[in-house]
C-alpha cells in the first residue's frame, strides 16, 4: 500500500488504520504486547481525543519520557493526529530524587523545549516529575478517552512543526531540533524510496529506543508504509545481544539498523555462545551509521554471520543526525569486490601523516602509517553536501573540512525562547562533522570540536583510539580520548575499558602510554583504566567524550 498523504507535503497518520499489519514488542525472550495498525489508530484517535479535552492548543509541545511500547505509539501518534509537537525523551532513571543527575537533566529538557504537557508512564511517576513546574503532567491512563472521528481531527500545514529532535549525547543543555511536517515527509519518502519497503514482503526488527532519532523515524517510516514491526527495548538487547538475532530469524525480518556497537557486540556474543539455529537469510538490509564506521565491525560480522545466511551485499553504511530528521547519505551502490570493498560497503585507507599533518587524502602505500575510513555513500532526495574549509570556502575531493548540508529535509532550526526556532542560513546546517568526498560519497573522519590538538597537529580523537585498542586487552570501541588545557598547553587524557583485574591496571596504563608514543610522537597526560561499561555513552552507542572531559575537570577520575 502506498503511503497517503493529505497533500504533497505531508503525510497523513489518519489512515495507518487502514493498513492491516501492525507491531509486536519483544523482549530478550519473546512477545510481550501487540496491536495491530487498526488498534493503535483507535487508540491514537482516543488519546487524541483527551488531549484536546483538557484544552491543550495544536501547536503545544509535548514531552513523551516514555518506554518502548504500545503506550508510547499511542501516545506519539495522538500528538500527531491532534497538532501537537511531540518530543520523546528518556524516562528519568531516578525521578524521586530532585537533585539527581537524571532530574537536572530532565528539568534541562523542560527549560528548552517548554512544554504545554508531559505524558509520563504511570501517576506515580508524572507525580515525581512535577517536581519540575511548568507543564500540566499526564499519564498514560490519562489518554483513555472514545476515539475522535477522522473529520474531527485538525489537518496540519507543511511548515507547522511536526516534532522536536533533542540532539543525541546532549546533557545538561541538549540542543532541540525542530523539524516541520513537510522536512519529515521529504525524509520519510526518501527512506521510503531507499529501503523500497513493501507490506507483503518485508518486517522491520529495532531495539533503538523511540528517544533516538534513528528508532524514531525508522518506526514513523515503518508505520506510514504499514510494515510489519518488531520493537525490542533497547534494554532487553543490551540484556542479550542475541536475543536480536533471534528475533529476526524466526519472525523473518527483513530490514534492521543499528549503530557499530550493536554489530559488534552481537558478534562478540555470539563468539562466546554460537547459536547453529539462526537463519539471517531472509535479512536483506542492515543499516549501520554513527561515529565513523570501523571497517572491522563490518566485516567481522559478515564473516561471523555468513554461514547463517548473512549476504555482505546488507550491510548499508549510512550518515545521518536529528537536524536532516535521520538520513542525510546512504551507501546504497553495489561495490567492485576489491580487499576493501564488497557487497555495498567500500573503505579507503589513508596516509596518517599526510591526513594529519596536511589535512589532505591521500591512499597509504607500502608499510607507511595509515588509517581506514568507510564510505557513508551519497546523498539522498536531492540533498546537498558541501566540504568547508575553516573559512567557508567550499573544498573539493580529497580535502577534508566541516560537513555541511542543504536541502527539504534539513531542520528548520534550533528551538529558541518562546517555541520559536532560530532560523538557519540559506537552509544550510554546519554539522561540526568532519569528513571529505570522493567519487560522490562521503566519509567522515571526526568531529570539529573534538580535535586533540598536540604540538600543532590536528588528531582526530576517533584515530588515537583505533591505535589503543590494538591493544589485546582493550576491545573495539572501549576507549575514549579528549584533551583540555592548562598553564602548560595542551594536555591528552585516555580512558580505556578492560576486563583484566585490577593489579593489573598500571600494565594497561603503561603499555597504552606507549602505543600512543609510538604512534604519535607525543605523552598522554593520563591513561584512566575503568572497568566495561565504564564510559558513557549516547542511546545509539557513541562515546560521551565531552562528559568525560567535563567529569575530569570538575575533580573526577573520568
Amino acid at each position: 500500500m502506498a503511503v497517503h498523504t493529505i497533500d504533497e507535503h505531508q503525510l497523513d497518520y489518519r489512515t495507518i488504520g487502514d493498513h492491516s499489519a501492525g507491531v509486536t514488542v519483544l523482549d530478550s525472550r519473546g512477545v510481550t504486547a501487540e496491536v495491530t495498525y487498526a488498534e493503535l489508530d483507535a487508540r491514537a484517535r482516543g488519546a487524541a481525543g483527551a488531549l484536546l479535552a483538557r484544552g491543550l492548543v495544536p501547536g503545544d509541545r509535548i514531552l513523551l519520557p516514555l518506554p518502548t511500547g504500545t503506550d508510547h505509539l499511542t501516545a506519539l501518534l495522538g500528538c500527531l493526529l491532534a497538532g501537537f509537537v511531540p518530543c520523546t525523551i528518556v524516562v528519568p532513571g531516578n525521578p524521586d530524587d530532585p537533585a539527581s543527575t537524571a532530574m537536572r537533566q530532565y528539568a534541562a529538557v523542560v527549560g528548552v523545549t517548554e512544554p504545554a504537557a508531559v505524558i509520563a508512564p504511570d501517576p506515580a511517576t508524572a507525580a515525581a516529575l512535577a517536581a519540575v513546574p511548568g507543564p500540566t503532567y499526564l499519564s498514560v491512563a490519562d489518554l483513555d478517552h472514545p476515539a475522535l472521528p477522522v473529520g474531527e481531527l485538525p489537518v496540519r500545514r507543511p511548515d507547522d512543526p511536526h516534532h522536536i529532535q533533542l540532539t543525541s549525547g546532549s546533557t545538561s543543555a541538549p540542543k532541540a531540533a525542530v523539524l516541520t511536517c513537510a522536512q519529515v515527509t521529504a525524509n520519510v519518502r526518501a527512506i521510503h524510496t531507499a529501503l523500497d519497503m513493501t507490506p507483503e514482503r518485508d518486517r522491520v526488527c529495532h531495539w533503538l529506543p523511540l528517544h533516538h532519532d534513528m528508532g524514531f523515524i525508522l518506526t514513523l517510516s515503518t508505520m506510514t508504509k504499514g510494515v510489519p514491526l518488531d520493537l525490542m527495548p533497547s534494554i532487553s538487547f543490551l540484556r542479550d545481544p542475541l536475543s536480536w538475532m533471534r528475533h529476526m530469524s524466526g519472525r523473518g525480518a527483513t530490514i534492521t539498523t543499528a549503530p557499530p556497537f550493536g554489530y559488534r557486540t552481537a558478534t562478540d556474543r555470539y563468539r562466546r555462545t554460537p547459536d547453529p539455529d539462526l537463519d539471517l537469510s531472509r535479512l536483506r538490509q542492515a543499516y549501520v551509521g554513527a561515529e565513523p564506521i570501523p571497517l572491522g565491525v563490518l566485516t567481522d560480522f559478515r564473516d561471523t554471520f555468513a554461514k547463517h545466511g548473512f549476504a555482505e551485499e546488507t550491510f548499508i553504511p549510512c550518515y545521518g543526525m536529528a537536524e536532516t530528521v535521520l538520513a542525510a547519505t546512504m551507501a546504497l551502490d553495489r561495490r567492485a569486490a576489491g580487499e576493501l570493498s564488497w557487497g555495498r560497503t567500500k573503505a579507503v585507507r589513508l596516509d596518517r601523516e599526510d591526513l594529519h599533518h596536511n589535512n589532505k587524502v591521500t591512499d597509504c602505500a607500502g608499510d607507511r602509517p595509515s588509517l581506514t575510513v568507510v564510505a557513508c555513500g551519497r546523498p539522498l532526495g536531492g540533498l546537498t553536501v558541501e566540504i568547508r574549509d575553516t573559512d567557508g570556502t567550499s573544498l573539493p575531493d580529497d580535502e577534508i573540512g566541516e560537513i555541511h548540508l542543504r536541502g527539504d529535509f534539513v531542520m528548520a532550526g534550533y528551538l529558541g525562547p518562546g517555541g520559536v526556532p532560530r532560523p538557519l542560513d540559506n537552509r544550510t546546517h554546519a554539522t561540526g562533522d568532519l569528513g571529505f568526498t570522493r567519487d560522490g560519497d562521503l566519509y567522515i573522519v571526526g568531529r570539529v570540536k573534538e580535535l586533540v590538538i598536540v604540538n600543532g597537529r590536528n588528531l582526530p580523537p576517533y584515530d588515537v583510539e583505533q591505535s589503543i585498542e590494538t591493544h589485546p586487552d582493550i576491545d573495539a570501541g572501549n576507549s575514549a580520548v579528549f584533551s583540555h588545557t592548562d598553564d602548560t598547553g595542551e594536555r591528552v587524557t585516555a580512558v580505556v575499558e578492560t576486563r583484566v583485574r585490577a593489579d593489573d591496571h598500571d600494565r594497561i596504563r603503561r603499555e597504552v602510554a606507549m602505543l600512543v608514543r609510538q604512534s604519535y610522537g607525543f605523552n598522554l597526560h593520563e591513561v584512566i583504566v575503568l572497568k566495561r561499561g565504564g564510559i558513557p555513552r549516547t542511546t545509539s552507542g557513541k562515546r560521551r567524550r565531552g562528559q568525560l572531559r567535563d567529569h575530569y575537570l570538575t575533580g573526577g577520575s573520568a
